[in-house]
């Protein structure tokens, strides 16, 4: 299935201190723009079968896979999918959750149809054909994750989801003032470059109000960036698979990295409550009311709003209490394993986050069924709708939407206690687990406080609003090209405007002395030094507060060493998004002109948007803490990027995506309960304040 058409390399070298990180880029040659056309095509105006600017011939009108089993890798095991199809196919009158065992069996069944294409031509035929006839939501999750693995979709730049599908991200009022300008044709809106150009201010759900002091913080918790890190990262490791023969998800240590990334975003969420002066995050329980409630202000393509949860309201009651039985015992059975467990290795934190989430790499799946979606289904809570049994799927049940309704946080501080309840019985770090012999750090040289401010971002939300059939004869290059945004065969863009969390610039240098010549990592986190009372915290109870910022490998000299980073090259931080309507003309030009269509990892879905560095902090400055560590370098067994291209793949199941075998969270992944051992050379903690600039700018 291999056939990447990428046929040039530019190297672009960025000095940092004395060393270079050599940041890759590919140009995508004419086979590869064609797939990028496609992939573009497909994803515009989702919820309309027959707008396409683009050719498609009667061999896509008329295809039905299950008409062609010889095109596809491993027919048997489509089998099933194509007479659930057949008896009951799935379309836009129901509601979808990747949540419901029902429309699991659904989307399985169409994620193997894409993945199991045998070429690119029937790939084609079959994203049509689901284009066509299949409910939307699930054909955008099923067609992404085909874009993550099949082999000849590596490097091929999806949209951003937002802008795919901008009803899970904008709230009610921007969508129908977009569908107000093109209703009326766009009357009075001035046209830049040929294209009628739209900005609508886009308010967060507390616009017309606050329900409760957590949705003062909006402005994070709606952060269509963020939110779209969450989705594409359950879309990397889907619960339902194991993976295939090249990607299996376990090589990850997804289970590992399940309770990581959770815990992380409970570290992250802590700090920026910090900055309004609220305190820990209440862990969700079952019998009592919870005090946050939430209105998104969303609805979905059909107009159906989402619920509104009032504050303090329980979840205790009818529809959910088979559902808190269930959790009630498997959270017995997941206690017993872990107070049974014997073992001190990462291999057994992996498992349990695999029993947790409750995916296909569970040691038992249904003796430990799955805690993570139970949660999802008591905040869910049960309203009707529809023909099936299934409820109105909430904010929860959807991957894109979860990070928006602050319980998200209450539920997983609750369930990552299991993985704290675990390492309690471990053995505690000691001083000789965190030195490293011959090393030690001298200084650390950064700025003595860091700015944050709010900035506007647009994002492309055309596809909220629907557009004629083809239109014949238009002068309109962009949209004879194949962009059908368009009115009257004149193309437009919609954009909504947002105020977004973004820092300054800052860089660190860390004055390293070594006694010998030999290879290290360094790890930086920042974590709260206050508590919202102004009480310092204890690394004893801090601990688990610290946010991972970077992590990457250095070779250290015999003697002083000065390492420098800046942030703009921390490793696992993305760049928003560029728009539809730029990725459109950049596409058109490569396609049209000698412009190169560049690749690289600069925006990959992988990563986490790098504006979300740094909590708001204070206009007169909060303090907070930066932490330094330098430790020897443990090499994994399979070297990092063995078996993908890193230029242009986040390389998800290959096992070779860490830099090297330290547990996730290292040195702060077991309780610390003397906190004099983290006094060794190689580590340095460094307080800094950071100070919220309150006007809103686009200049640092």
């Amino acid at each position: 299935m291999k056939s990447f058409t990428a046929i040039a390399v530019l190297t672009v070298a960025l000095l940092l201190g004395s060393h270079a990180k050599h940041l890759e880029s590919k140009v995508a040659d004419k086979d590869f723009l064609a797939k990028q056309k496609f992939v573009f095509d497909m994803g515009q105006h989702v919820y309309q079968d027959d707008v396409f600017v683009s050719a498609y011939g009667p061999t896509y009108v008329e295809y039905k896979p299950w008409e062609h089993k010889s095109d596809f890798n491993h027919p048997e095991m489509l089998e099933h999918f194509f007479e659930l199809w057949q008896h009951h196919p799935f379309g836009d009158d129901q509601v979808w959750s990747v949540m419901y065992e029902r429309h699991e069996e659904y989307v399985v069944g169409l994620v193997r149809l894409f993945y199991f294409a045998k070429n690119w031509e029937t790939f084609q035929h079959v994203v049509y054909w689901a284009r066509q006839h299949v409910n939307k939501q699930m054909f955008v999750y099923a067609f992404t994750i085909a874009t993550i693995f099949r082999d000849d979709m590596e490097g091929v730049v999806l949209p951003a989801h937002y802008e795919i599908h901008p009803w899970s991200f904008f709230d009610s009022q921007a969508l129908e003032w977009a569908e107000h300008y093109k209703m009326h044709g766009f009357h009075h809106v001035k046209q830049m470059d040929n294209i009628y150009n739209v900005v609508i201010r886009a308010n967060y759900s507390n616009a017309h109000g606050s329900l409760n002091y957590d949705h003062d913080l909006a402005y994070y918790l709606e952060d269509v960036g963020f939110n779209a890190f969450y989705y594409y990262f359950n879309l990397d490791y889907p619960f339902w698979t194991k993976g295939g023969e090249e990607h299996v998800l376990n090589k990850d240590r997804r289970g590992e990295l399940y309770l990581y990334v959770h815990w992380q975003l409970l570290a992250r969420w802590y700090m920026e409550r910090l900055s309004h002066d609220l305190g820990e995050v209440p862990a969700f329980n079952m019998y009592v009311p919870t005090e946050s409630g939430y209105a998104s202000n969303l609805r979905n393509y059909h107009g159906v709003p989402q619920w509104h949860r009032d504050n303090h309201h329980s979840f205790y009651h009818g529809h959910n209490f088979e559902y808190i039985e269930f959790v009630e015992m498997y959270t017995q059975r997941v206690m017993n394993w872990i107070h049974k467990n014997e073992k001190f290795d990462m291999e057994v934190v992996n498992q349990l986050g695999n029993i947790i989430q409750g995916n296909a790499d569970s040691v038992d799946k249904h003796f430990y069924g799955s805690l993570d979606k139970l949660y999802r289904f008591i905040v869910n809570e049960g309203h009707h709708y529809g023909n099936h049994d299934e409820s109105f799927p909430g904010l929860l049940m959807h991957y894109e939407t979860s990070l928006r309704d602050p319980i998200f946080y209450e539920i997983y501080k609750k369930l990552v206690g299991h993985y704290w309840h675990l390492m309690e019985t471990f053995p505690e770090y000691k001083k000789t687990d965190y030195a490293f012999e011959g090393v030690q750090i001298d200084a650390v040289h950064m700025p003595e406080s860091l700015t944050t401010y709010f900035e506007y971002f647009d994002s492309d939300i055309s596809n909220a609003v629907n557009v004629e059939p083809v239109v014949e004869g238009s002068t309109d290059a962009l949209y004879n090209f194949g962009r059908n945004s368009h009115y009257k065969g004149n193309s437009y863009v919609i954009k909504a405007r947002q105020h977004r969390l973004n820092h300054k610039p800052f860089e660190f240098t860390l004055d390293v002395t070594s006694d010998k010549a030999q290879d290290a990592v360094v790890k930086v986190f920042i974590g709260p030094k206050y508590d919202e009372h102004g009480h310092p915290i204890p690394l004893e109870h801090n601990y688990q507060n610290f946010f991972e910022l970077e992590h990457f490998k250095v070779h250290l000299e015999a003697g002083v060493n000065h390492i420098k980073r800046a942030s703009g090259d921390f490793s696992f931080w993305v760049n928003d998004r560029t728009t539809y309507l730029e990725l459109y003309q950049k596409l058109m030009d490569a396609t049209n002109s000698d412009y190169k269509f560049k690749l690289d990892q600069s925006e990959a879905h992988c990563g986490v948007p790098n504006r979300m560095m740094l909590p708001r902090g204070k206009k007169g400055g909060q303090a907070f803490q930066f932490f330094y560590m330098v430790y020897s370098y443990h090499q994994p067994s399979v070297a990092q990027f063995t078996g993908y291209d890193p230029v242009v793949s986040c390389g998800v199941g290959h096992g070779s995506r860490y830099v090297d075998t330290l547990p996730f969270g290292f040195p702060f992944n077991r309780p610390v309960k003397h906190d004099y051992y983290f006094d060794v050379h190689n580590f340095k903690f460094v307080d800094v304040k950071i100070f919220h600039r309150d006007e809103h700018t686009n200049v640092v």
